[in-house]
Protein backbone atom coordinates (compact mmCIF):
# COMPACT_ATOMS: atom_id res chain seq x y z
CA UNK A 1 0.00 0.00 0.00
CA UNK A 2 2.88 2.61 1.11
CA UNK A 3 5.27 1.77 -2.03
CA UNK A 4 1.92 2.07 -4.59
CA UNK A 5 0.74 5.23 -2.76
CA UNK A 6 4.12 6.38 -2.62
CA UNK A 7 4.40 6.19 -6.27
CA UNK A 8 1.18 7.20 -7.28
CA UNK A 9 2.20 10.78 -5.70
CA UNK A 10 4.93 11.47 -7.12
CA UNK A 11 3.14 11.27 -10.83
CA UNK A 12 0.12 13.25 -9.03
CA UNK A 13 2.30 15.47 -8.08
CA UNK A 14 4.02 16.12 -11.00
CA UNK A 15 0.76 16.70 -12.83
CA UNK A 16 -0.67 19.12 -10.68
CA UNK A 17 2.84 21.15 -10.48
CA UNK A 18 1.93 22.95 -13.37
CA UNK A 19 -1.39 24.52 -11.89
CA UNK A 20 -0.26 24.95 -8.60
CA UNK A 21 -0.40 29.16 -8.60
CA UNK A 22 -4.21 28.47 -9.30
CA UNK A 23 -4.72 26.20 -6.51
CA UNK A 24 -6.99 27.54 -3.96
CA UNK A 25 -8.00 25.98 -0.64
CA UNK A 26 -11.25 24.19 -2.16
CA UNK A 27 -9.58 23.39 -5.15
CA UNK A 28 -6.49 22.00 -3.06
CA UNK A 29 -8.59 19.97 -0.64
CA UNK A 30 -10.56 18.51 -3.72
CA UNK A 31 -7.66 17.02 -5.58
CA UNK A 32 -5.87 15.66 -2.25
CA UNK A 33 -9.55 13.56 -2.12
CA UNK A 34 -9.07 12.64 -5.14
CA UNK A 35 -5.54 11.49 -4.82
CA UNK A 36 -6.92 9.82 -1.78
CA UNK A 37 -9.53 7.97 -3.74
CA UNK A 38 -7.20 6.48 -6.82
CA UNK A 39 -4.44 5.69 -4.24
CA UNK A 40 -6.95 3.72 -2.50
CA UNK A 41 -8.85 2.16 -5.86
CA UNK A 42 -5.74 0.95 -7.19
CA UNK A 43 -4.63 -0.51 -4.33
CA UNK A 44 -7.69 -2.59 -3.76
CA UNK A 45 -7.68 -3.90 -7.12
CA UNK A 46 -4.43 -3.66 -8.86
CA UNK A 47 -5.63 -4.50 -11.79
CA UNK A 48 -7.62 -0.95 -12.05
CA UNK A 49 -3.69 0.24 -11.05
CA UNK A 50 -2.18 -0.97 -13.89
CA UNK A 51 -5.21 0.20 -16.59
CA UNK A 52 -4.14 3.36 -15.09
CA UNK A 53 -0.55 2.90 -15.71
CA UNK A 54 0.68 2.57 -11.94
CA UNK A 55 3.48 -0.28 -12.84
CA UNK A 56 3.96 -1.08 -9.16
CA UNK A 57 0.31 -2.41 -9.25
CA UNK A 58 2.01 -5.58 -11.78
CA UNK A 59 2.75 -8.32 -9.93
CA UNK A 60 -0.82 -7.86 -7.54
CA UNK A 61 -4.09 -9.44 -8.25
CA UNK A 62 -7.09 -8.26 -5.41
CA UNK A 63 -8.16 -10.70 -2.75
CA UNK A 64 -12.04 -10.73 -2.88
CA UNK A 65 -14.06 -11.44 0.05
CA UNK A 66 -17.52 -9.67 1.77
CA UNK A 67 -15.42 -7.97 3.99
CA UNK A 68 -13.42 -6.27 1.55
CA UNK A 69 -16.39 -5.29 0.01
CA UNK A 70 -18.06 -4.09 2.74
CA UNK A 71 -15.01 -2.11 3.53
CA UNK A 72 -15.14 -0.42 -0.08
CA UNK A 73 -18.68 0.46 0.61
CA UNK A 74 -17.92 2.20 4.26
CA UNK A 75 -14.53 3.78 2.63
CA UNK A 76 -17.03 5.36 -0.79
CA UNK A 77 -19.36 6.83 1.92
CA UNK A 78 -16.75 8.12 4.27
CA UNK A 79 -15.76 9.96 1.28
CA UNK A 80 -18.81 11.01 -0.10
CA UNK A 81 -19.29 12.72 3.40
CA UNK A 82 -15.60 14.34 3.27
CA UNK A 83 -16.74 15.67 -0.17
CA UNK A 84 -19.71 17.81 1.71
CA UNK A 85 -17.55 18.90 4.35
CA UNK A 86 -15.19 20.36 1.47
CA UNK A 87 -18.26 22.08 -0.16
CA UNK A 88 -19.78 23.64 2.99
CA UNK A 89 -16.74 25.24 4.14
CA UNK A 90 -15.91 26.42 0.77
CA UNK A 91 -19.83 28.26 1.01
CA UNK A 92 -20.36 30.13 -2.23
CA UNK A 93 -17.35 31.04 -2.64
CA UNK A 94 -16.32 28.35 -4.60
CA UNK A 95 -15.52 29.18 -8.35
CA UNK A 96 -17.62 27.65 -11.08
CA UNK A 97 -14.97 25.11 -11.88
CA UNK A 98 -14.70 24.00 -8.35
CA UNK A 99 -17.79 24.06 -7.80
CA UNK A 100 -18.14 21.13 -10.91
CA UNK A 101 -15.32 19.40 -9.48
CA UNK A 102 -17.50 19.02 -6.46
CA UNK A 103 -20.12 17.54 -8.67
CA UNK A 104 -17.42 15.22 -10.25
CA UNK A 105 -16.63 13.55 -7.74
CA UNK A 106 -19.72 12.65 -5.92
CA UNK A 107 -20.25 11.25 -9.22
CA UNK A 108 -17.25 8.75 -9.30
CA UNK A 109 -18.38 7.90 -5.62
CA UNK A 110 -21.91 7.34 -6.86
CA UNK A 111 -21.62 5.47 -9.92
CA UNK A 112 -19.24 2.95 -7.30
CA UNK A 113 -21.75 2.44 -4.77
CA UNK A 114 -24.51 2.02 -7.12
CA UNK A 115 -22.90 -0.58 -8.94
CA UNK A 116 -21.92 -2.48 -5.39
CA UNK A 117 -25.47 -1.73 -3.77
CA UNK A 118 -27.78 -0.82 -6.67
CA UNK A 119 -26.38 -3.11 -10.09
CA UNK A 120 -24.61 -5.63 -8.52
CA UNK A 121 -23.18 -6.95 -11.08
CA UNK A 122 -20.25 -8.60 -9.32
CA UNK A 123 -23.07 -10.81 -7.26
CA UNK A 124 -24.45 -11.61 -11.06
CA UNK A 125 -21.48 -12.40 -13.26
CA UNK A 126 -19.72 -15.53 -12.53
CA UNK A 127 -17.03 -15.20 -15.01
CA UNK A 128 -16.13 -11.70 -14.03
CA UNK A 129 -13.26 -12.48 -12.41
CA UNK A 130 -11.62 -15.00 -14.89
CA UNK A 131 -12.34 -12.21 -17.91
CA UNK A 132 -10.72 -9.51 -15.23
CA UNK A 133 -7.92 -11.57 -15.12
CA UNK A 134 -7.31 -12.12 -18.74
CA UNK A 135 -7.77 -8.56 -19.73
CA UNK A 136 -5.47 -7.78 -17.23
CA UNK A 137 -3.13 -10.13 -18.52
CA UNK A 138 -3.50 -9.35 -22.30
CA UNK A 139 -3.38 -5.65 -20.97
CA UNK A 140 0.56 -6.22 -19.18
CA UNK A 141 1.49 -8.27 -22.88
CA UNK A 142 0.11 -4.85 -24.61
CA UNK A 143 2.58 -2.39 -22.91
CA UNK A 144 5.43 -5.00 -22.28
CA UNK A 145 8.70 -2.51 -22.51
CA UNK A 146 10.43 -2.35 -26.19
CA UNK A 147 14.05 -2.24 -25.31
CA UNK A 148 15.20 1.49 -26.68
CA UNK A 149 11.90 2.70 -27.45
CA UNK A 150 10.65 5.53 -25.23
CA UNK A 151 13.87 4.95 -23.12
CA UNK A 152 13.35 1.28 -21.97
CA UNK A 153 16.11 -1.08 -21.17
CA UNK A 154 16.41 -4.81 -21.03
CA UNK A 155 15.82 -4.69 -17.10
CA UNK A 156 12.97 -2.62 -17.30
CA UNK A 157 11.72 -5.82 -19.97
CA UNK A 158 12.95 -8.11 -17.19
CA UNK A 159 10.72 -6.53 -14.61
CA UNK A 160 7.78 -6.50 -16.83
CA UNK A 161 7.87 -10.05 -17.30
CA UNK A 162 8.42 -10.63 -13.24
CA UNK A 163 5.36 -8.93 -12.24
CA UNK A 164 3.34 -10.47 -15.41
CA UNK A 165 4.20 -14.03 -13.92
CA UNK A 166 3.56 -13.19 -10.57
CA UNK A 167 0.71 -11.90 -11.61
CA UNK A 168 -0.14 -15.13 -13.20
CA UNK A 169 0.79 -17.29 -10.23
CA UNK A 170 -1.93 -15.81 -8.07
CA UNK A 171 -4.63 -16.36 -10.52
CA UNK A 172 -6.08 -19.35 -9.82
CA UNK A 173 -6.96 -17.86 -6.23
CA UNK A 174 -8.21 -14.49 -7.17
CA UNK A 175 -10.25 -16.58 -9.50
CA UNK A 176 -11.90 -18.88 -7.12
CA UNK A 177 -12.27 -15.92 -4.86
CA UNK A 178 -14.38 -13.68 -6.84
CA UNK A 179 -16.62 -16.85 -7.76
CA UNK A 180 -17.62 -16.97 -3.91
CA UNK A 181 -19.04 -13.03 -4.50
CA UNK A 182 -21.18 -14.43 -7.44
CA UNK A 183 -24.12 -15.30 -4.84
CA UNK A 184 -26.96 -14.35 -7.90
CA UNK A 185 -25.25 -15.85 -11.04
CA UNK A 186 -27.35 -14.85 -13.82
CA UNK A 187 -27.63 -16.67 -17.35
CA UNK A 188 -26.93 -14.18 -20.09
CA UNK A 189 -23.63 -13.56 -17.69
CA UNK A 190 -22.35 -16.62 -18.06
CA UNK A 191 -23.40 -17.22 -21.64
CA UNK A 192 -21.51 -14.49 -22.51
CA UNK A 193 -18.58 -15.33 -20.19
CA UNK A 194 -18.51 -18.77 -21.84
CA UNK A 195 -18.13 -17.72 -24.88
CA UNK A 196 -15.45 -15.27 -24.16
CA UNK A 197 -13.39 -17.68 -22.29
CA UNK A 198 -13.10 -20.03 -25.11
CA UNK A 199 -11.20 -17.94 -26.62
CA UNK A 200 -8.70 -17.44 -24.13
CA UNK A 201 -6.48 -20.23 -24.70
CA UNK A 202 -5.56 -18.81 -28.10
CA UNK A 203 -4.34 -15.89 -26.83
CA UNK A 204 -2.24 -18.11 -23.90
CA UNK A 205 -0.74 -20.56 -25.80
CA UNK A 206 -0.59 -18.57 -29.46
CA UNK A 207 0.38 -15.04 -28.66
CA UNK A 208 1.89 -14.93 -24.92
CA UNK A 209 3.59 -18.24 -24.89
CA UNK A 210 6.05 -16.88 -27.76
CA UNK A 211 6.59 -13.96 -26.32
CA UNK A 212 7.19 -15.49 -23.31
CA UNK A 213 9.84 -18.04 -24.91
CA UNK A 214 11.86 -15.92 -26.65
CA UNK A 215 12.23 -13.02 -24.13
CA UNK A 216 13.02 -14.60 -21.46
CA UNK A 217 15.45 -16.96 -23.13
CA UNK A 218 18.53 -16.18 -20.67
CA UNK A 219 15.98 -16.69 -17.73
CA UNK A 220 15.60 -20.04 -18.06
CA UNK A 221 13.82 -20.28 -14.58
CA UNK A 222 11.19 -17.30 -15.42
CA UNK A 223 10.59 -19.70 -18.58
CA UNK A 224 9.66 -22.22 -16.44
CA UNK A 225 7.50 -20.55 -13.65
CA UNK A 226 5.63 -18.73 -16.89
CA UNK A 227 4.76 -22.11 -17.99
CA UNK A 228 3.28 -23.48 -14.76
CA UNK A 229 1.16 -20.48 -14.12
CA UNK A 230 -0.06 -20.43 -17.44
CA UNK A 231 -0.95 -23.91 -17.26
CA UNK A 232 -2.75 -23.17 -13.73
CA UNK A 233 -4.77 -20.18 -14.96
CA UNK A 234 -5.86 -22.40 -18.09
CA UNK A 235 -7.24 -25.07 -15.86
CA UNK A 236 -8.93 -22.66 -14.20
CA UNK A 237 -10.40 -20.84 -16.73
CA UNK A 238 -11.65 -24.47 -18.45
CA UNK A 239 -13.01 -25.34 -14.75
CA UNK A 240 -14.81 -22.74 -14.58
CA UNK A 241 -16.31 -22.80 -18.19
CA UNK A 242 -17.44 -26.15 -17.62
CA UNK A 243 -19.45 -25.22 -14.51
CA UNK A 244 -20.86 -22.40 -16.10
CA UNK A 245 -22.19 -24.51 -19.25
CA UNK A 246 -23.31 -26.96 -17.07
CA UNK A 247 -25.50 -24.95 -15.04
CA UNK A 248 -26.19 -21.38 -17.19
CA UNK A 249 -29.55 -23.37 -17.78
CA UNK A 250 -30.87 -23.22 -14.45
CA UNK A 251 -29.74 -19.36 -13.73
CA UNK A 252 -32.09 -16.69 -13.71
CA UNK A 253 -32.06 -13.80 -16.29
CA UNK A 254 -31.17 -11.16 -13.35
CA UNK A 255 -29.44 -9.06 -15.73
CA UNK A 256 -32.36 -6.10 -15.56
CA UNK A 257 -31.28 -3.66 -13.12
CA UNK A 258 -35.07 -2.03 -13.07
CA UNK A 259 -36.08 1.32 -14.20
CA UNK A 260 -35.62 3.08 -10.43
CA UNK A 261 -32.42 2.02 -11.13
CA UNK A 262 -31.73 2.98 -14.33
CA UNK A 263 -32.80 6.65 -13.95
CA UNK A 264 -30.69 6.94 -10.73
CA UNK A 265 -27.71 5.83 -13.13
CA UNK A 266 -28.19 8.77 -15.59
CA UNK A 267 -29.09 11.18 -12.82
CA UNK A 268 -26.08 10.57 -10.41
CA UNK A 269 -23.30 8.55 -12.55
CA UNK A 270 -23.52 9.98 -15.60
CA UNK A 271 -25.03 13.88 -14.62
CA UNK A 272 -27.06 13.23 -17.60
CA UNK A 273 -30.12 16.08 -18.02
CA UNK A 274 -32.15 13.72 -19.72
CA UNK A 275 -34.59 10.82 -18.37
CA UNK A 276 -35.05 7.85 -20.06
CA UNK A 277 -38.40 8.70 -21.85
CA UNK A 278 -36.52 11.82 -23.29
CA UNK A 279 -33.73 9.65 -24.14
CA UNK A 280 -35.72 7.21 -26.35
CA UNK A 281 -37.36 9.94 -28.16
CA UNK A 282 -34.00 11.26 -29.25
CA UNK A 283 -33.02 7.94 -30.18
CA UNK A 284 -36.36 7.46 -32.73
CA UNK A 285 -35.36 10.45 -34.21
CA UNK A 286 -32.23 9.61 -34.56
CA UNK A 287 -33.04 6.37 -36.52
CA UNK A 288 -35.81 8.00 -38.78
CA UNK A 289 -32.93 10.44 -39.99
CA UNK A 290 -30.35 7.06 -40.55
CA UNK A 291 -33.73 5.30 -42.35
CA UNK A 292 -34.24 8.89 -44.51
CA UNK A 293 -30.52 9.34 -45.44
CA UNK A 294 -30.49 5.78 -46.94
CA UNK A 295 -33.47 6.02 -49.45
CA UNK A 296 -32.04 9.17 -50.27
CA UNK A 297 -28.42 7.39 -50.77
CA UNK A 298 -30.59 4.56 -52.45
CA UNK A 299 -31.80 7.31 -55.50
CA UNK A 300 -28.41 8.84 -56.21
CA UNK A 301 -27.08 5.04 -56.30
CA UNK A 302 -29.25 4.29 -58.84
CA UNK A 303 -28.98 7.86 -60.90
CA UNK A 304 -25.67 7.64 -61.14
CA UNK A 305 -25.78 3.21 -61.55
CA UNK A 306 -22.90 3.03 -59.27
CA UNK A 307 -23.29 0.47 -56.75
CA UNK A 308 -22.64 0.87 -52.94
CA UNK A 309 -19.01 -0.42 -51.57
CA UNK A 310 -15.82 -0.47 -52.74
CA UNK A 311 -16.53 1.21 -56.70
CA UNK A 312 -18.18 4.29 -55.10
CA UNK A 313 -15.23 3.64 -51.69
CA UNK A 314 -11.85 4.13 -52.82
CA UNK A 315 -11.55 0.59 -53.72
CA UNK A 316 -10.67 -2.14 -51.72
CA UNK A 317 -8.81 -2.28 -48.65
CA UNK A 318 -5.47 -4.96 -49.30
CA UNK A 319 -5.87 -8.26 -47.72
CA UNK A 320 -3.00 -10.51 -45.60
CA UNK A 321 0.09 -8.00 -43.64
CA UNK A 322 -0.06 -4.86 -46.10
CA UNK A 323 -3.46 -4.44 -44.36
CA UNK A 324 -1.84 -2.97 -41.48
CA UNK A 325 0.57 -0.30 -43.64
CA UNK A 326 -2.94 0.54 -45.41
CA UNK A 327 -4.18 1.45 -42.29
CA UNK A 328 -1.00 3.98 -41.04
CA UNK A 329 -1.43 5.41 -44.66
CA UNK A 330 -5.62 5.77 -44.69
CA UNK A 331 -5.11 7.89 -40.75
CA UNK A 332 -1.72 9.81 -41.93
CA UNK A 333 -4.47 11.13 -45.20
CA UNK A 334 -7.20 11.98 -42.61
CA UNK A 335 -5.06 13.89 -40.40
CA UNK A 336 -3.83 15.59 -42.84
CA UNK A 337 -7.40 16.80 -44.16
CA UNK A 338 -8.09 17.64 -40.62
CA UNK A 339 -4.91 20.25 -40.53
CA UNK A 340 -5.55 21.57 -44.02
CA UNK A 341 -9.53 22.22 -43.34
CA UNK A 342 -8.56 23.66 -39.55
CA UNK A 343 -10.80 21.54 -37.82
CA UNK A 344 -8.87 20.74 -35.05
CA UNK A 345 -5.22 21.62 -33.14
CA UNK A 346 -3.27 18.65 -33.47
CA UNK A 347 -0.15 18.96 -30.49
CA UNK A 348 3.06 18.18 -31.39
CA UNK A 349 3.61 16.23 -28.73
CA UNK A 350 0.90 13.45 -29.29
CA UNK A 351 1.87 10.00 -29.29
CA UNK A 352 1.29 7.27 -31.85
CA UNK A 353 -0.79 3.99 -32.31
CA UNK A 354 -0.02 1.06 -32.88
CA UNK A 355 -2.33 -0.93 -35.00
CA UNK A 356 -3.52 -4.79 -33.31
CA UNK A 357 -5.56 -7.21 -34.51
CA UNK A 358 -8.37 -7.51 -32.02
CA UNK A 359 -7.78 -11.02 -29.87
CA UNK A 360 -10.01 -13.72 -30.28
CA UNK A 361 -11.53 -13.50 -26.20
CA UNK A 362 -12.32 -10.06 -26.97
CA UNK A 363 -14.03 -10.30 -30.62
CA UNK A 364 -17.70 -11.57 -29.25
CA UNK A 365 -17.92 -8.47 -27.25
CA UNK A 366 -15.60 -6.36 -29.56
CA UNK A 367 -16.13 -7.36 -33.14
CA UNK A 368 -15.83 -4.40 -34.91
CA UNK A 369 -12.30 -2.09 -34.25
CA UNK A 370 -11.80 -0.35 -30.79
CA UNK A 371 -9.19 2.08 -29.26
CA UNK A 372 -7.34 1.48 -26.14
CA UNK A 373 -5.85 5.21 -25.09
CA UNK A 374 -2.70 5.79 -23.25
CA UNK A 375 -2.98 4.84 -19.96
CA UNK A 376 -3.93 7.60 -17.29
CA UNK A 377 -0.48 7.83 -15.30
CA UNK A 378 1.96 6.12 -17.83
CA UNK A 379 4.80 7.53 -19.47
CA UNK A 380 4.23 6.13 -22.48
CA UNK A 381 1.85 8.02 -24.72
CA UNK A 382 1.17 4.92 -27.15
CA UNK A 383 -2.33 4.10 -27.89
CA UNK A 384 -3.65 0.86 -29.90
CA UNK A 385 -5.91 0.58 -32.30
CA UNK A 386 -7.49 -2.81 -32.51
CA UNK A 387 -9.19 -3.68 -36.09
CA UNK A 388 -10.34 -7.23 -36.65
CA UNK A 389 -9.57 -7.96 -40.19
CA UNK A 390 -12.15 -9.86 -42.56
CA UNK A 391 -11.87 -13.53 -43.36
CA UNK A 392 -12.95 -12.35 -46.39
CA UNK A 393 -12.45 -8.49 -47.79
CA UNK A 394 -14.44 -9.48 -51.01
CA UNK A 395 -17.48 -10.80 -48.87
CA UNK A 396 -17.84 -8.35 -46.43
CA UNK A 397 -17.70 -5.72 -49.37
CA UNK A 398 -20.59 -7.87 -51.10
CA UNK A 399 -22.31 -7.81 -47.85
CA UNK A 400 -21.62 -4.35 -46.78
CA UNK A 401 -21.06 -5.57 -43.40
CA UNK A 402 -21.11 -2.89 -41.13
CA UNK A 403 -18.26 -4.16 -38.40
CA UNK A 404 -15.74 -4.43 -41.55
CA UNK A 405 -13.67 -2.43 -42.96
CA UNK A 406 -13.22 -3.40 -46.53
CA UNK A 407 -12.46 -0.17 -48.34
CA UNK A 408 -10.95 3.21 -48.22
CA UNK A 409 -13.64 5.31 -47.08
CA UNK A 410 -14.83 2.84 -44.02
CA UNK A 411 -11.70 2.92 -42.55
CA UNK A 412 -11.26 6.86 -43.04
CA UNK A 413 -14.88 6.73 -41.07
CA UNK A 414 -13.96 4.28 -38.51
CA UNK A 415 -10.09 5.99 -37.56
CA UNK A 416 -12.27 9.31 -37.66
CA UNK A 417 -14.38 7.77 -34.60
CA UNK A 418 -11.66 5.58 -33.13
CA UNK A 419 -8.14 7.82 -33.63
CA UNK A 420 -8.07 11.18 -35.02
CA UNK A 421 -9.75 13.33 -33.98
CA UNK A 422 -11.74 10.71 -32.07
CA UNK A 423 -10.73 8.79 -29.00
CA UNK A 424 -6.87 8.63 -29.41
CA UNK A 425 -6.63 12.51 -30.03
CA UNK A 426 -9.52 13.86 -27.44
CA UNK A 427 -8.03 10.86 -24.32
CA UNK A 428 -4.68 12.14 -24.67
CA UNK A 429 -5.33 15.39 -24.66
CA UNK A 430 -7.68 15.02 -21.32
CA UNK A 431 -4.53 12.49 -19.55
CA UNK A 432 -2.80 15.87 -19.58
CA UNK A 433 -5.21 17.67 -17.62
CA UNK A 434 -3.03 19.42 -14.66
CA UNK A 435 -6.32 19.18 -12.37
CA UNK A 436 -6.33 15.34 -10.44
CA UNK A 437 -9.92 15.24 -10.81
CA UNK A 438 -10.44 16.57 -14.44
CA UNK A 439 -7.48 13.95 -15.31
CA UNK A 440 -9.15 10.73 -13.68
CA UNK A 441 -12.16 11.43 -15.52
CA UNK A 442 -13.84 9.48 -18.54
CA UNK A 443 -16.69 10.23 -19.54
CA UNK A 444 -18.37 8.16 -22.20
CA UNK A 445 -21.05 10.36 -23.34
CA UNK A 446 -18.31 13.21 -24.43
CA UNK A 447 -16.01 10.38 -25.98
CA UNK A 448 -18.72 8.85 -27.81
CA UNK A 449 -20.58 11.90 -28.38
CA UNK A 450 -17.51 13.63 -29.84
CA UNK A 451 -16.46 10.42 -31.77
CA UNK A 452 -20.01 10.16 -33.37
CA UNK A 453 -20.13 13.68 -34.31
CA UNK A 454 -17.23 13.74 -36.06
CA UNK A 455 -17.82 10.91 -38.67
CA UNK A 456 -20.98 12.96 -39.91
CA UNK A 457 -18.90 15.86 -40.00
CA UNK A 458 -16.62 14.64 -42.69
CA UNK A 459 -18.99 13.45 -44.76
CA UNK A 460 -20.25 17.12 -44.83
CA UNK A 461 -16.54 18.39 -45.00
CA UNK A 462 -15.87 16.45 -48.28
CA UNK A 463 -13.30 14.10 -47.33
CA UNK A 464 -15.35 11.42 -49.45
CA UNK A 465 -15.57 13.77 -52.01
CA UNK A 466 -18.56 11.88 -53.94
CA UNK A 467 -18.68 8.90 -53.10
CA UNK A 468 -21.37 7.19 -51.71
CA UNK A 469 -20.34 4.33 -49.45
CA UNK A 470 -19.34 6.63 -46.57
CA UNK A 471 -22.11 8.24 -46.20
CA UNK A 472 -24.04 5.16 -46.51
CA UNK A 473 -21.90 3.91 -43.55
CA UNK A 474 -22.88 6.80 -41.43
CA UNK A 475 -26.08 7.02 -41.84
CA UNK A 476 -26.59 3.38 -41.29
CA UNK A 477 -24.44 3.75 -37.95
CA UNK A 478 -26.62 6.64 -37.13
CA UNK A 479 -29.71 3.48 -37.48
CA UNK A 480 -27.26 1.46 -34.99
CA UNK A 481 -26.73 4.07 -32.31
CA UNK A 482 -31.15 5.22 -32.42
CA UNK A 483 -31.37 1.61 -32.19
CA UNK A 484 -29.00 1.07 -29.44
CA UNK A 485 -30.48 3.83 -27.33
CA UNK A 486 -34.15 1.96 -27.63
CA UNK A 487 -32.69 -1.26 -26.98
CA UNK A 488 -31.15 -0.16 -23.98
CA UNK A 489 -33.52 1.54 -21.04
CA UNK A 490 -36.01 -1.54 -22.29
CA UNK A 491 -33.71 -4.34 -21.36
CA UNK A 492 -32.50 -2.04 -18.12
CA UNK A 493 -35.99 -1.45 -16.93
CA UNK A 494 -37.03 -5.28 -17.84
CA UNK A 495 -39.64 -3.99 -20.08
CA UNK A 496 -38.32 -6.05 -22.99
CA UNK A 497 -36.88 -9.26 -23.30
CA UNK A 498 -33.25 -10.06 -24.84
CA UNK A 499 -35.36 -12.06 -27.78
CA UNK A 500 -37.81 -8.89 -28.46
CA UNK A 501 -34.36 -6.73 -28.47
CA UNK A 502 -32.77 -8.99 -30.88
CA UNK A 503 -35.65 -9.04 -33.58
CA UNK A 504 -35.69 -4.98 -33.07
CA UNK A 505 -32.42 -4.68 -33.56
CA UNK A 506 -31.70 -6.72 -36.45
CA UNK A 507 -34.91 -5.32 -38.16
CA UNK A 508 -33.84 -1.41 -37.29
CA UNK A 509 -29.88 -2.00 -37.22
CA UNK A 510 -28.88 -3.90 -40.51
CA UNK A 511 -26.85 -5.99 -38.42
CA UNK A 512 -27.00 -9.93 -38.97
CA UNK A 513 -28.96 -12.42 -36.41
CA UNK A 514 -25.60 -13.25 -35.04
CA UNK A 515 -24.45 -9.91 -34.85
CA UNK A 516 -27.62 -8.51 -33.56
CA UNK A 517 -27.78 -11.18 -30.98
CA UNK A 518 -24.29 -10.48 -29.77
CA UNK A 519 -24.72 -6.47 -30.15
CA UNK A 520 -27.96 -7.01 -27.93
CA UNK A 521 -25.86 -9.18 -25.22
CA UNK A 522 -23.19 -6.34 -24.43
CA UNK A 523 -26.61 -3.94 -24.03
CA UNK A 524 -28.09 -5.89 -21.34
CA UNK A 525 -24.79 -6.49 -19.66
CA UNK A 526 -23.44 -3.34 -19.64
CA UNK A 527 -26.40 -0.96 -19.07
CA UNK A 528 -26.22 2.84 -19.72
CA UNK A 529 -23.24 2.83 -21.85
CA UNK A 530 -24.64 2.83 -25.71
CA UNK A 531 -26.90 5.73 -25.20
CA UNK A 532 -23.91 7.43 -25.15
CA UNK A 533 -23.49 7.97 -28.65
CA UNK A 534 -27.39 9.28 -29.00
CA UNK A 535 -26.99 11.95 -26.15
CA UNK A 536 -23.34 12.93 -26.33
CA UNK A 537 -23.38 13.90 -30.12
CA UNK A 538 -26.91 15.98 -28.74
CA UNK A 539 -25.29 17.87 -26.51
CA UNK A 540 -22.08 18.37 -28.07
CA UNK A 541 -24.30 20.16 -31.20
CA UNK A 542 -26.35 22.12 -28.70
CA UNK A 543 -23.57 23.82 -27.50
CA UNK A 544 -22.23 24.10 -30.33
CA UNK A 545 -25.28 26.39 -31.22
CA UNK A 546 -24.69 28.29 -28.33
CA UNK A 547 -21.06 28.90 -29.14
CA UNK A 548 -22.30 30.65 -32.39
CA UNK A 549 -24.70 32.25 -31.04
CA UNK A 550 -22.31 34.19 -28.09
CA UNK A 551 -19.31 34.42 -30.62
CA UNK A 552 -21.18 35.41 -33.61
CA UNK A 553 -18.36 36.90 -36.23
CA UNK A 554 -15.82 35.34 -34.25
CA UNK A 555 -17.08 31.82 -35.26
CA UNK A 556 -14.65 29.08 -36.04
CA UNK A 557 -14.64 25.40 -35.94
CA UNK A 558 -11.34 25.10 -34.95
CA UNK A 559 -11.71 27.39 -32.30
CA UNK A 560 -14.89 25.49 -30.58
CA UNK A 561 -13.25 22.22 -30.57
CA UNK A 562 -9.94 23.42 -29.06
CA UNK A 563 -11.73 24.68 -26.06
CA UNK A 564 -14.22 21.27 -25.96
CA UNK A 565 -11.41 19.29 -25.84
CA UNK A 566 -9.53 21.65 -22.90
CA UNK A 567 -11.73 20.74 -20.33
CA UNK A 568 -10.98 17.17 -19.71
CA UNK A 569 -12.96 14.09 -20.17
CA UNK A 570 -15.84 15.20 -18.48
CA UNK A 571 -20.18 15.08 -19.08
CA UNK A 572 -21.39 17.76 -21.54
CA UNK A 573 -23.66 19.19 -18.75
CA UNK A 574 -20.83 20.07 -16.62
CA UNK A 575 -18.42 21.12 -19.53
CA UNK A 576 -20.94 23.36 -21.18
CA UNK A 577 -21.40 26.29 -18.94
CA UNK A 578 -17.34 26.63 -18.30
CA UNK A 579 -16.60 26.66 -22.05
CA UNK A 580 -19.61 29.25 -22.54
CA UNK A 581 -18.19 31.39 -19.95
CA UNK A 582 -14.26 31.09 -20.57
CA UNK A 583 -15.17 32.23 -24.25
CA UNK A 584 -13.89 35.86 -23.26
CA UNK A 585 -10.23 34.17 -22.63
CA UNK A 586 -8.42 33.24 -26.41
CA UNK A 587 -8.42 29.76 -26.97
CA UNK A 588 -4.84 29.47 -27.18
CA UNK A 589 -5.51 30.19 -22.67
CA UNK A 590 -7.36 27.87 -22.44
CA UNK A 591 -5.76 25.34 -24.28
CA UNK A 592 -2.63 26.61 -22.23
CA UNK A 593 -4.75 26.18 -19.06
CA UNK A 594 -5.38 22.65 -19.44
CA UNK A 595 -1.52 21.48 -20.75
CA UNK A 596 -3.10 20.91 -24.73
Amino acid sequence: MNRLRTSFLALALGALSMAAAAQTPARDRLNKLAETFVAATAADDPIIGSTLGLTTSDALLPAPSEAARAVRIGRLQGWKQELEAIAKAAGPGMTLAESNNVKLLRADFDSRLNELLVRQSDRKDYAGTSLSLVQAIFSQFLHLPIVGREGATQADLDKAWDDLIARLEKGPAFVVAGQKLATHPGRLFAAVGSIQLAGTADFFNEVLTPAATAQNAARPEMVKRFVAARDAVLATIAETKAYLDAHTISWPDNHAIGKAAYEQMLREDQLLPYDSAEIEHMARDELAHGWAEEIWLQALSKQRKVPFGPASGGGMAPSGPALVGYYRERIAELTAFMKELDVVTVPEWLGSMQIVETPAFLQPVSPGASMYSPRLFSKSSTGYYFITPPKSLEEAAKLLDMNEDFDRDRIWSTAAHEAMPGHFLQLSIARRHPDLVRRIQHDAALAEGWAFYGEEMFVRLGLYGDGLDARLFTARWERVRGARAIVDPKLASGEWTVAQAVDFFEAQSGFTREASQAAVNGIALNPGYVISYTVGRLQLETLLADYMLQMGERVSLRDFHDRLLSYGSIPLSVLGPELLADLDKPASAVRAAANY
